[in-house]
């Protein structure tokens, strides 16, 4: 029930619903780390530790434990506890083979409290051996962060703070070749995003070939100060996600401008709005032609159609696989939005456009995408609705990487905690 060398057990003991194991380490000659003289035994403690259970039932381990005490008086080293990180870690309540039993199942996505209750002891006891050995084993795994030659930056709120309830914002580090999560930062601030990519080794630094990002400008500074040789790609969905809504937004303009009011269920544009943002490739001959006849009704001028087409060429360019085709596509599509005949809308994302020219083209080097990270951002989502929530970053970090990190949980059973 035990398994280790010179632990023996004394006694087994089962009092209703408690069962608890009482074990004591076989001694050797026990000598003081000051004076090296033989050492005695002054006192057995007996401290109780949570145990893994035995056929469904919990249990406890009571470790009947050696305080020494040296004969000398004149050594400064008066008395000492003997410990064994094989049983369990200093100031750990689980004993090692449940702590990390424990930290597998909490990263597995199961809650604290649910292997609280399994384990028959509080949350703040597994919580803090999670912490203590999820820590411990993402420190080890070094293997993780020496895959990569793409990371993606993004942002994802992490809570609520002060009398205004103003967001607090976290930054994703991930690794969107291998789709897992590299580390997750308390803030979303320059300096503190350019010093952690900083503080990396070198030789991951020189290994990265491209950063995605969603055109934030914080984190365009940050690859740009931090990794020079690493091609910036603007991720897709966002520059598409733009259009949409520069379509939308010429979309109500025109609606108020012909109507003089906001869309209802029966004006023409509003019924296309939902239409208008499906890609031309997915609308059959019925649907082509029900958007048509709507545009016909309610967008005199043309504007709609206009932004709409730009959407779509906008599509092509993605799926253009020759990047000097897609160049030459994009160039000659930001000159056509900046013209001042173009809707306002249109314009505004050719000069964005124009702005991240060169960031947009490069997703034809690779087609990486920060995509990856976008997904990670909901498995940590998913992280804090099994948590209702975190209030320690420490904690939401932790768990985040044991369950989005792809962690190797093989490397835990060598971890020793002290």
């Amino acid at each position: 029930m035990v398994g280790l060398k010179d632990v023996v057990v004394l006694h087994y003991e089962r009092s209703g619903p408690d069962v608890e194991l009482m074990i004591e380490q076989v001694l050797d000659e026990v000598r003081c780390p000051r004076c090296n003289r033989a050492a005695q035994v002054k006192e057995r403690p007996v401290v109780h530790y949570v145990d893994l259970p035995v056929y469904g039932t919990p249990m406890s381990l009571a470790w009947k434990k050696h305080r020494m005490r040296c004969p000398s008086a004149r050594c400064s080293m008066k008395t000492w506890v003997l410990s064994d990180h094989r049983i369990a870690a200093k100031n750990c309540l689980l004993t090692t083979r449940a702590a990390k039993w424990a930290t597998v199942q909490v990263g597995g996505g199961r809650t604290v409290s649910e292997v609280a209750a399994e384990l028959a002891c509080d949350w703040h006891t597994v919580n803090d051996a999670v912490v203590t050995y999820g820590e411990a084993l993402l420190e080890a795994d070094r293997k993780r962060l020496n895959q990569t030659s793409a990371i993606g930056l993004d942002e994802t709120s992490f809570v609520r703070v002060g009398e205004k309830k103003q967001t607090s914002f976290a930054t994703t580090v991930a690794d969107v070749a291998h789709h897992q999560i590299i580390d997750i930062l308390p803030t979303r601030e320059y300096t503190d995003v350019a010093g952690w990519i900083d503080q990396q080794p070198q030789a991951w630094k020189e290994r990265i070939r491209f950063g995605a990002l969603d055109m934030s400008a914080t984190y365009a500074a940050v690859y740009t100060v931090t990794l020079p040789k690493a091609a910036q790609v603007v991720d897709p969905f966002h520059l598409i996600a733009l259009a949409n809504r520069s379509l939308d937004a010429v979309r109500r303009r025109v609606q108020n401008e012909q109507l003089g009011h906001r869309g209802r269920k029966d004006d023409p544009l509003y019924r296309a709005r939902r239409v208008l943002l499906r890609g031309e490739e997915r609308l059959d001959e019925k649907a082509a032609a029900r958007l048509a006849s709507l545009l016909a009704l309610g967008d005199p001028d043309g504007e709609v159609a206009i932004a709409y087409r730009i959407k779509e060429r906008l599509r092509d360019f993605y799926n253009t696989y020759d990047p000097a085709e897609a160049r030459a596509m994009l160039e000659e599509l930001q000159r056509h939005c900046v013209k001042r005949a173009m809707p306002p809308e249109v314009q505004k994302l050719g000069r964005t456009i124009r702005q991240w020219f060169d960031k947009i083209c490069n997703f034809h080097m690779a087609r990486v995408s920060n995509g990856p990270t976008e997904s990670l951002n909901n498995l940590i989502k998913r992280i804090k609705r099994i948590g209702f929530g975190f209030r320690n970053f420490k904690n939401y970090r932790i768990r985040a990487l044991l369950y989005a990190g792809k962690p190797n949980w093989r490397v835990l059973g060598s971890i020793v905690v002290q």
